[in-house]
This record gives C-alpha cells, structure tokens and sequence, in this order.
C-alpha cells in the first residue's frame, strides 16, 4: 500500500501535519494542497486540537515549493483556483496557532506561506529562498503583503525580487523565523518546545490569535490572495515565464 504524501497525526492536544514526499524534496501538489485543505478544515473545529505543527519529512528539505513537474503545470489551464490559494483561504481565518517546524530546506511557497504561521522553528542548516525572478513568477501566499510587514521591504525584496538566499540565522535576524536550533540536538529541542506549548491554555493561545489577527487583517489577507493568484495567473502566460519554467522543469525529449 502507498504511504500518504500527507501524514496527519494527533498527539495529545497537538495535530502534527508531516509533508511526506522525500523523493520530491516534499514539492506540494496541487492533490496535497487539497488534502491539507480538508485536514486544515476538520482541525479547525476539533476541539481535541489546541494547535498545529507542520513540518516536513525526512532528507534535508522541509519542501521544496510547489510541484512544477509537466503533469502539474499542464493542469493550470484547467482549473478554478491553485491549490495554494485554496489552502491559503483556510490558513488566514484558521483559528488556533500554527508552528511551522522548518527542519530542513525552504522554497518558494513553503517559505511565503511562514508569512502566516504564529511560530516558526528552524533548523540552523536551514536556506530560504523564494527563487521567482528565476521562474518568471511572483509572490503567493500573502507574501506580498506579509513578508515586507515582517521584514522590512528592503530584505523582503532581497527574498521575493531578487531572488536571494537567506540562511536560517539571516532569516531569525529579519524576524521571519522565531527561533533557531543547533541540528545536533534540534529533534529533541523543538520537542521541548512543543511540550510546552501544549501546557499553555488554548483558550488563550485561540483568544491572542483572534485579537491579533482581526477582521480587517483577515479580510486584507485574502484580497491579497486573490490578487496574487490573479498576477500569477497572468504570468503564466507570458513568454518568459514558459521559457524559464521550460528550461528549469521540462526535461528534453529522448529521440
């Protein structure tokens, strides 16, 4: 039996939400953007979860940004909304704390979605990188809006437009990463930390992120969805675009 390319599993009060594509540097479908959808939605009103982790697998990438493979690209004529945004939409009003566990490397969506996550832990061996100038695409996942906010436009800029490299220290230092920790002993120190959190009140922990996270920054949020998935889209058809996502994703025909 095929293993799930999503692990999905309650510990305590905690549901840990694993990416399981180790084979695929943990790249995210648009079919795994969909079932993180329904795992998001059911997590949402189980009042057995106080909150989330969500981290990656095994091998030195937490994910390596969404699936550009062929068969991915060649279905985004033929559909509504991408994956991401879909996900995006649940993530924003999502009403209890989201950790990400960054244990390894981060691209592209797996870095601008940190924009809305309530903690974010990293390895020290760790890279971010949002490579879009390289792609010929641009900011999702309300980076747009969050990463400058989170940042400073200048650093978020470095990131998302010219598609520079940030180490795991860098990245804690531009405040996009809460805490770094030494990968000799990470495993066991960011289970501490879980540990933790889960003695917290999640009453609390629901009410902070509500007051926080208000309406309006809601609201904001998703317009800014929308309008990134509308530039995206848009991007797709420009004839630079299909040459770099050619020359970095189609493998040449055999003759």
């Amino acid at each position: 039996m095929e293993e799930s390319l999503i692990l999905s599993e309650r510990k305590g009060s905690v549901l840990w939400v694993t990416l399981n594509r180790p084979k695929k540097f943990n790249a995210i479908t648009r079919n795994m953007f969909l079932e993180l959808c329904e795992i998001f939605k059911e997590a949402a009103v189980d009042d057995e979860v106080a909150f989330v982790v969500f981290t990656g697998g095994k091998g030195k990438y937490y994910c390596a940004g969404s699936d550009f493979s062929p068969a991915e690209l060649a279905t985004l004529t033929s559909i509504e909304h991408h994956g991401y945004k879909l996900l995006m939409d649940i993530l924003i009003p999502f009403p209890k704390p989201i950790v990400a566990l960054v244990n390894g490397h981060a691209v592209g969506i797996s870095v601008t979605m940190l924009g809305v996550m309530d903690a974010v832990i990293a390895i020290d061996t760790a890279t971010f990188a949002t490579p879009f100038a390289d792609i010929g695409v641009c900011p999702e996942a309300c980076s747009s809006y969050t990463l400058p906010r989170i940042m400073g436009y200048q650093k978020a800029a470095a990131l998302m437009m010219f598609s520079q490299k940030f180490t795991a220290q860098e990245a804690f230092i531009a405040g996009l990463v809460t805490k770094v920790l030494p990968a000799a002993t990470f495993e066991q120190d960011a289970q501490k930390m879980i540990d933790h959190f889960a003695t917290l009140s999640p009453v609390t922990m629901k009410v902070a992120k509500e007051l926080m996270r208000t309406t309006e920054i809601q609201d904001a949020l998703l317009t800014v969805n929308r309008k990134e998935e509308i530039q995206l889209n848009g991007m797709f058809s420009h004839d630079d675009t299909i040459a770099r996502l050619t020359a970095k994703f189609m493998k040449p025909s055999k003759l």
